[in-house]
């Protein structure tokens, strides 16, 4: 049963009539029942719906790996770096000195221990 409180919301919120404002409720308790109705799709149209929804409407879509510029501040510190752990730190103690990334990583041991340093650049910060 639809209350009436229900119907006339109905018809002051979407400016329609009584016989309207039922119609509308009783396909709306249809569909909740799960009931079949006159706007259903035919099961050819559910069909097209189904296979349209799977098509990837995005063909340019590059699946390849991504080559990075290359950051050539980056790749003189990694350089520098290299060069000082190298050539002229104190007392020579670093070993296994190792350009990972010649833009990013750079890793030594000291004594027995291994020691990995990472480049990251900042970005500017948002104004």
């Amino acid at each position: 049963m639809i209350s009436e409180e229900r119907i006339q919301k109905l018809m002051k919120t979407l400016d329609i009539t009584r016989e309207e404002a039922l119609e509308l409720e009783g396909y709306d308790n249809a569909v909740n029942r799960g009931e079949k109705t006159q706007y259903d799709l035919t099961p050819e149209q559910q069909k097209v719906a189904r296979k349209m929804s799977r098509i990837e409407y995005n063909t340019k879509r590059n699946t390849g790996k991504r080559t990075r510029q290359p950051n050539e501040v980056k790749e003189s510190i990694i350089a520098e770096l290299d060069n000082y752990l190298r050539e002229e730190a104190q007392a020579q103690m670093f070993e296994n000195v190792k350009i990972e990334n010649k833009s990013r990583k750079i890793t030594f041991s000291v004594g027995e221990k291994e020691y990995e340093l990472t480049l990251i650049e900042k970005r500017a910060p948002k104004k």
